[in-house]
This record gives C-alpha cells, sequence and structure tokens, in this order.
C-alpha cells in the first residue's frame, strides 16, 4: 500500500459570527478558498439598503441606501469623476447638479496617491462633496491597451500612465487602496474580458471575478462601507447565470452588473442584464455599471436596477449633444446660432437660468472650456431630474407612462413596431 502520510492536506477554515475577517486575510494564501463558507461571516455595518416602494408593472422599485453620510433614495445616476474630479466640471458642479459620483480607486492611488486622501479623512473631505461616493475597482481600465499590459490568477498587470511602472492590482491591494480613499460604496476586484472576446475568454473573466471577489470579501473589514460584488460573463447567457448565482450568493452588501456598454448591441445589453437579475438578491442594491443614456436608464430601471454610473451624459454634453425632455438636442447644428431661448426652458440648471442656446453653442464652436462644462452642467441635471420623476412615478403608479415617453423621445429613429421596448429574449 502507498504511504499516504505525505500527501498535502487541505487546511479547512472553520467560522462563526466571532471569526475576524483580519485573522482569516493573514492566512488567505495558504487557505484553499473553495473550503470556506462565506455566508457564516457576520460583519456588523453602519449601513443598510431598504426596498419603500415596488412598481407593480415592472420590476422597477424605490430604496433607501443608508450609508455614513446620510440616506439616499434610489434610482439615482452617478457622474463619473474618475480623478475626483471630471473634464472642465468639479465639485462644485456635482454638489448643485448630482446626486452621487464614483471615482476610480485606482486611478486615485496612482495621483494623489490613496495614502494621501487618507491624511483629508477620505473622499468626501478631500473634494468637499457630500453626497454618495462610489469607487470602482479599475478593473474597467483593462480595455485600454494603453493602460492594461496581462492578466493572471493573482491579479490584473498594468503600467502606469504617469510614470510607466509597472504593477500588479490584486484583491489585497486594491481592497486597502479603496478603504483609505472612503467612499461609501466600492467595488470588488473583477476581470472585464472586451467585447468580442470568444467564449473561453470569457469563462476564464468568470473564473477570476470570482476568486477575486472572494479574496476582495475575505479582505475588506470597513463597518462603513459597501462592497459590491461584480457579475461578469459577457453576451453568454449560460455564463452570465453562472456568475450571477455565484457572486449573489455571496455576502456582498450591493450587486453590480459589470462588463456592459463596451461596444455590444442594445439586445445584447438587455440580454446579459436579463440573464443576471433573476439570480441576484432581491433585497440588496443592484448597480449597473456604465450605462447613462435616458432611454437606457428607464429601461435597465424595469428590469430591477437601483444605481447607474456613464460618461455618456457628460461626454455627449462635450460634443454638444443635449439632453431634453423632447429628445436630443445637437446644439452644433446651424439653426441655433442665433437662438435666444435657453437650453431647455422646464430646466433650473445654472446653464439654462443664464445663457442662450445660441451663446453656448458659440463657446462649443471655439472649444472653450466654459461651453464645454455649461454644456455639462445641464446633462447632468436633466439626469437627475429624470431620476427624480422616476422615483416620484413609481410612487404614483405612472412610471411605465414615463418609461414610454422617454422612449418614443430617445428612439425617434427606429422602427415604430420597435419603438417601446427591445425583444429581449426571456
Amino acid at each position: 500500500m502507498p504511504d499516504k502520510s505525505n500527501k498535502p492536506k487541505t487546511k479547512r477554515l472553520k467560522l462563526d459570527q466571532n471569526s475576524s475577517l483580519l485573522d482569516i486575510a493573514k492566512n488567505v494564501k495558504k487557505l484553499d478558498i473553495t473550503k470556506i463558507n462565506l455566508s457564516d461571516i457576520k460583519k456588523e455595518k453602519n449601513i443598510g439598503f431598504e426596498i419603500t416602494h415596488k412598481d407593480t408593472n415592472s420590476k422597477a422599485r424605490i430604496g433607501l441606501l443608508k450609508t455614513v453620510h446620510g440616506d439616499f433614495e434610489t434610482p439615482y445616476f452617478m457622474a463619473v469623476a474618475t480623478k475626483a474630479t471630471g473634464k472642465y466640471i468639479g465639485p462644485d458642479d456635482y454638489n448643485t447638479c448630482t446626486e452621487g459620483i464614483i471615482c476610480n480607486a485606482l486611478v486615485l492611488s496612482l495621483r494623489p496617491g490613496s495614502s494621501q486622501i487618507k491624511k483629508f479623512g477620505g473622499i468626501h473631505k478631500f473634494m468637499n462633496y457630500d453626497k454618495p461616493v462610489f469607487t470602482d475597482c479599475g478593473g474597467f481600465q483593462m480595455v485600454r491597451e494603453s493602460f492594461m499590459q496581462d492578466r493572471s490568477k493573482k491579479g490584473i498587470h498594468f503600467k502606469s500612465p504617469f510614470d510607466g511602472k509597472r504593477f500588479v492590482l490584486t484583491p489585497e491591494k486594491i481592497m486597502n487602496i479603496e478603504t483609505d480613499i472612503g467612499a461609501d460604496c466600492i467595488m470588488m476586484l473583477d476581470d472585464l474580458a472586451p467585447y468580442g472576446s470568444t467564449k473561453e475568454e470569457f469563462e476564464r473573466s468568470v473564473e477570476n471575478t470570482h476568486n477575486w471577489g472572494t479574496h476582495s470579501l475575505i479582505l475588506h473589514s470597513n463597518p462603513d462601507q459597501f462592497l459590491y460584488g461584480i457579475v461578469q460573463g459577457g453576451f453568454f447567457k449560460d455564463l452570465r447565470e453562472k456568475s450571477a448565482k455565484y457572486i449573489g450568493s455571496l455576502p456582498f452588501d450591493g450587486l453590480a452588473i459589470g462588463g456592459v456598454a463596451i461596444g455590444e448591441t442594445r439586445e445584447e445589453m438587455y440580454d446579459a442584464i436579463h440573464a443576471a437579475v433573476p439570480f441576484l438578491p432581491e433585497n440588496k442594491p443592484k448597480h449597473l455599471l456604465g450605462v447613462g443614456s435616458p432611454d437606457d436608464i428607464v429601461e435597465c430601471v424595469s428590469l430591477g436596477m437601483d444605481t447607474f454610473d456613464s460618461i455618456f451624459p457628460t461626454q455627449n454634453a462635450r460634443h454638444g449633444t443635449i439632453f431634453t425632455w423632447d429628445g436630443r438636442l445637437d446644439l452644433m447644428s446651424a439653426q441655433f446660432e442665433s437662438d435666444e431661448n435657453s437650453i431647455d426652458a422646464n430646466c433650473t440648471c445654472l446653464t439654462c437660468k443664464t445663457y442662450t442656446r445660441a451663446y453656448i453653442r458659440h463657446l462649443l464652436k471655439l472649444g472653450e472650456g466654459s461651453g464645454r462644462r455649461y454644456a455639462q452642467i445641464h446633462n447632468l441635471q436633466f439626469m437627475k431630474d429624470l431620476m427624480q420623476k422616476i422615483r416620484l412615478s413609481i410612487k404614483d403608479g405612472t412610471f411605465i407612462d414615463l418609461k414610454t415617453d422617454i422612449i418614443k423621445k430617445y428612439r425617434k429613429n427606429i422602427d415604430p413596431k420597435n419603438l417601446i421596448g427591445v425583444k429581449v429574449k426571456r
């Protein structure tokens, strides 16, 4: 009989409600995490999420996101402030025309450094912003070839755009960074495969995402933060379902759907979302990464999503595409050269209260930063107002009417037969 006495044994970890996450984290490299029952980990949190209203004709709902910086109603939209600022806009604008922002933890760790932000008491004090702040882990930078170098089971291999230094972003590193930054809601490290990848590449992405998510969950210990798990799987229904089931089974504080709005068709995006949502716990907040057009927002609210972030409103504004209650407005068109009206008579933003369409167009034509700022202020105010209307419509039972109206206004060139919604495979 062969001697089995020297055969390596898998170390098992017994957890109870008093288990120390820090003790677990110190030994995580020695452990087989597949043997850890993470659902047994009890973490005392100073945060929470409560569903207060549900729409009777869709999965739309209103929730209360309870953070250490106050309670905030969902659904709401976040502006992208990658570097704790935007292009031509900053915290003073965000404080008036947004309900929340999302920053990039990876980029902030490179400049000015997460330790520098920690010295100020966190991101809110650093940039003087008192509404919800999310931080993305930086996984989206994987689609930028100049930034991402490679991936391995350990993490994502990057090259700094500031000094060219190479480094590996691991679950442990990003949890330390996001804890230092101190946002209200933070994302686990995920592996984003670009659009057009093979199924094998998406399978690898899912495997890494699940392993990194498990490590992130064990390593995170800040009771003042929501830690969000991220669902990947590309545009393969079985992979989306698999990822949603796994991430949804873990004790994350919130859940996000990633890997969409990366070049796919609208139908592919909705299919991916619809494949995942049924397997995510209803009682947790759900964030959709990277989606921000008004018509997509109302569609995805109806699918059960609670919060959104995207560069779409601000990027469009800088190029002269303005959001109004009558649809998109191409402000660069010659018809507005002498237009004395405000962008939107129903808008209360600084831009609409102060300037004419002709003046904003003039500034944009010249490439002036002030014009880009004023246009972005308006689009962000529109998104804020849209989310407020969505919440009111859910409360008074008219959400479907609002959704129908927004889609009609923002999909004017689509065949009328396919105007309301898309043919999402069920």
